[in-house]
């Protein structure tokens, strides 16, 4: 039975393996997920749309050209007149009439120099919006990515583990039949490998969900897609000063560029209210051509004589020109305070996101200052755990020739057995946990972009 287990949980680590076909590096799976991530492609368009909002014509500093054109008919029926000079009968009008029209607002107090630059900066702020998505997004590859080769080596010692209990328990077996062990130490040792095996069993399952997470950042469509992650998790710890990393973080931070861009955008915001102040000279030009058309033929003209006269059987035409030029120069003297009202809040608003400035950077240095220390103590404690490691691995080699030689029972082995396991196992997570740490720093120091993007 216990044969069957070792089987069956070897049978998954081998399929696990050899579904595992394409080989899958750290920056080909940022280049991937960056390429397919649906956040990241809704702010690209948002900023395709600020890119074409930001022109001069946007802004209004050209005319508007319109061209447009009227037909008109119209029949009149005159079946009795009140007048002995009326015309009677029917009268068939036409008309056509072409006209383009400009409009040019030629000074209206510096606003389309003001909306220009709030384009631009608008623009700017969209890219930083995407610039943050995308900090976002390459820390939650990465994290996702090692997290995977945390959990395959974490699978790897319990492995070890079972490993080591199978020969144990087979080692037991043969001194059982051979009448120089009793039965309880076979029991023991046959429990200790079937947890080790349940251990193992339970660390496949961990595997896969964090596999199967790591597509979901990538945007796979197969979420079960198997990868030979090429990269582990051994990185160079270097190290930081806090004011080299503090200058850096009011430079580089993506949260705080766009928070500081966000604030220009206030700034211009008060600049355009103030121009409602000053006066607007607008041109507004045009030619027309007026076409009309009048059939008298079914028409008659009454005559002296008391009878009618038959209208002419062309139809009479006319062509009328005319073309025009007007400025207007208006300037707003009240408006119920509408203006220094808009300019008061436009002030406000500004305040308010010097304010929000102001929180942002105190609290972004709390941040620095917290992610350092953890930075620092971690990599303490991945130093301490490297060692320990190495010191139950030492241990273990020795307690096993202890085992077989009759020195110590299978109870200490055991134990010594569970604590180089733990040991192994928390040097990965140490490894791991300062990994979160060097890669939250590069986030909030905006380098994550620069390394890996």
């Amino acid at each position: 039975m216990s044969k069957n287990i070792l089987s069956t949980a070897l049978g998954l680590s081998l399929a696990l393996n050899v579904l595992a076909q394409d080989a899958l590096s750290l920056s080909d799976a940022i280049t991937i997920g960056l390429e397919r991530n649906f956040d990241i492609s809704i702010e690209e368009k948002n900023v395709l749309v600020a890119q074409n909002n930001n022109n001069w014509g946007e802004a209004g500093r050209y005319p508007t050209i319109t061209l447009n054109l009227g037909q008109n008919n119209s029949l009149t029926n005159n079946v009795k007149t009140a007048s002995p000079f009326q015309l009677q009968d029917k009268i068939i009008s036409n008309s056509l009439s072409p006209a383009v029209n400009l409009n040019w607002t030629l000074f209206n107090g510096f606003s389309v120099q003001m909306n220009k630059r709030r384009f631009e900066q608008l623009q700017a702020e969209s890219e930083g919006n995407a610039s943050i998505v995308i900090a976002n997004t390459i820390q939650a590859i990465i994290l996702g990515y090692y997290n995977v080769v945390l959990e395959y080596q974490r699978l790897e010692e319990l492995e070890k583990q079972m490993a080591l209990s199978k020969d144990k328990f087979d080692y037991i077996q043969v001194k059982s039949d051979l009448g120089s062990a009793v039965s309880t130490e076979l029991f023991v040792e046959e429990g200790n490998f079937l947890t080790d095996s349940i251990n193992y069993i339970n660390q496949q399952l961990l595997t896969r969900n964090a596999l199967r997470n790591l597509n979901i950042l990538l945007n796979e469509t197969d979420p079960e897609r198997q990868w030979v992650l090429t990269d582990d998790l051994g990185f160079e710890t270097p190290n930081y000063e806090y004011n080299d990393l503090r200058q850096k973080l009011f430079n580089q931070n993506v949260d705080l560029k766009k928070q500081y861009l966000t604030q220009s955008v206030l700034n211009t915001n008060v600049g355009l209210a103030k121009t409602a102040r000053y006066p607007s000279l607008a041109l507004v030009a045009g030619a027309s051509e007026n076409r009309s058309s009048v059939d008298l033929s079914k028409a008659s003209f009454p005559s002296s004589d008391g009878g009618s006269t038959p209208g002419p059987e062309d139809p009479l035409t006319a062509i009328t020109d005319t073309y025009f030029a007007n400025f207007t120069l208006s300037f707003t003297l009240f408006n119920g305070g509408k203006i220094n009202r808009a300019i008061r809040n436009a002030v406000i608003q500004e305040d308010i996101g010097n304010l929000r400035v102001q929180k942002l950077e105190r609290s972004l240095e709390r941040d620095l200052r917290q992610s350092l220390d953890l930075y620092n103590i971690r990599k303490q404690i991945h130093e301490i755990n490297l060692r320990r490691e190495e010191v139950a691995r030492i241990n273990l080699d020795i307690s096993a020739e202890k085992f077989r030689n009759g020195s110590i029972n299978s109870f200490d082995y055991r134990t010594i057995q569970n604590n180089y396991l733990s040991a192994a196992i928390l040097r990965l997570q140490a490894k791991y946990n300062l990994i979160d740490a060097h890669i939250g720093l590069m986030r909030l120091t905006g380098g994550i972009i620069e390394t890996y993007n």
